[in-house]
């Protein structure tokens, strides 16, 4: 790859990060909120619920973690994505009485019970919200695999409740706030909700790791950390970066904020504050409370901010997700893939704030084609290392933690994993979706598909 490749690709590279933060929008803005058509729709064929492309699913092989299908009443459907045999999605089907918000909110509301009595939905699941009327429109939102936001999970009482960044009642509550079920804000916005979500879950947490982030959890959703984490719109500019900080510092700062110890303010985007939950949640009030101004040696993330393109065979880049199920597939079509990720679409399904960075990146869609068809075509991660190393110094090699960078872990393969997928959780409407999803439901006893 020439240099001239490379700084196309840093160009589009940096852009879709700036992209990134639109996902975890403000509630002042309207980046998060797609158009006003149904975001779920049933596939026209009869052995598939829904019509899912290969970029935004993930490889079978990645799906590892049993589900207790026993212990909640919705259907499971193993949905083949509709190019790649081998890549789909785990989906639960989560029927709804209607499309108003406040049917949306029961919808929610009962998954969120059941969901949790059923170990589906756990202390330090992390909860992407997914955009399936984002396939088919243009290049960026296809590489981010339809992620936009990333919910942090904790329980009480039982029951599953997300707590994210922006720390306010827009967003944080038991998935029935107005992100989640649709609305409009305080400011006029209309947003319909969210329609699918992926559950994901940190690889190796125990019960001990699970209890104390449950602690941490329930105690920044009560106290909302006191108003030092604001939202942060930059995804350029992680917290570590902008603070000249380490990260085990920054974690630690945020567990003296929870504990009203904290000196600074410190905002954060949605996917960092998750991020930095996840490695606040090996660390006990103690450990925070006496810890120095280098950080407490307790913070263990659960896995490495990324860089935006793999350097070594040991990593994934942020926007490399797709590219992990073209390499899946086989070798004679991949370079149709390829094409499907960068062919231009629908963009009226996408919402103002994403037409607008669409439109940024158009320019630079062929650079980004020519990286992903040189893997495509067999190129290793040590051919192109060092293309990728001058991506990466392009934004001074400051690895980041966007909501991709989940779903991304999820699908590394086994040794590099550090988040496993769960399921995807799919609210339905029609009780012919529902039927459909019933007798397409995997079999009994199983929960892992073949």
């Amino acid at each position: 790859m020439d240099r001239t490749l490379s700084l196309q690709a840093f160009s589009f590279l940096a852009l879709l990060s700036l992209a990134a933060a639109s996902g975890c929008a403000a509630p002042t803005d309207d980046a998060d909120a797609e158009s006003s058509q149904d975001a779920v729709t049933s596939s026209p064929d009869s052995n598939k619920l829904l019509d899912v492309p290969f970029y935004f699913s993930v490889p079978k092989t990645a799906i590892t973690t049993e589900v207790n299908r026993a212990a909640y009443s919705y259907p499971t459907v193993w949905n083949t994505s509709t190019e790649v045999k081998e890549s789909g999605l785990r989906v639960i089907a989560v029927k709804q009485a209607g499309t108003t918000p406040a049917a949306k909110r029961l919808a929610r509301q009962d998954m969120a019970k059941q969901l949790a009595k059923a170990g589906v939905l756990q202390d330090g699941d992390i909860a992407l919200t997914f955009r399936p009327e984002l396939a088919g429109t243009l290049a960026y939102p296809h590489i981010q695999m339809g992620a936009t936001h990333a919910s942090l999970v904790y329980t009480k009482d039982g029951q599953a409740y997300n707590v994210d960044s922006p720390l306010d009642e827009e967003y944080v509550g038991q998935f029935n706030t107005l992100h989640f079920a649709g609305g409009t804000s305080a400011t006029g916005t209309v947003d319909t909700g969210v329609d699918a979500l992926h559950i994901l879950r940190p690889a190796g947490f125990d019960a001990a790791r699970r209890t104390q982030l449950q602690k941490w959890a329930t105690a920044v959703a009560k106290n909302r950390a006191y108003g030092k984490v604001k939202f942060q719109k930059d995804y350029l500019t992680p917290i570590f970066a902008s603070k000249r900080m380490t990260t085990t510092q920054t974690v630690t700062q945020l567990g003296k904020i929870i504990l009203d110890e904290g000196t600074m303010d410190l905002p954060m985007y949605c996917s960092e504050f998750a991020w930095h939950m996840l490695a606040l949640s090996n660390c006990s009030e103690a450990q925070i409370h006496d810890a120095g101004p280098e950080g407490a040696a307790c913070v263990k993330p659960v896995f490495a901010p990324m860089q935006l393109v793999a350097t070594d065979a040991q990593s994934t880049g942020l926007a490399e997700g797709p590219l992990v199920n073209i390499l899946g597939a086989p070798a004679e079509s991949r370079a149709d893939l390829v094409k499907q990720i960068f062919v231009d679409g629908n963009a009226g399904r996408l919402s103002s704030g994403h037409r607008a960075v669409a439109e940024q990146v158009a320019p630079l869609m062929a650079g980004l084609a020519q990286y992903y068809g040189a893997r495509a075509q067999g190129a290793t991660v040590a051919m192109t290392a060092s293309a990728a190393g001058q991506l990466n110094a392009g934004v001074q090699n400051v690895p980041n933690y966007s909501p991709t960078s989940f779903i991304v872990s999820a699908v590394q393969s086994a040794g590099l994993r550090k988040i496993d997928y769960v399921a995807t959780v799919v609210f339905v409407d029609s009780d012919a979706d529902l039927a459909k999803a019933k007798r397409l439901a995997m079999p009994s006893g199983s929960s892992i598909p073949e």
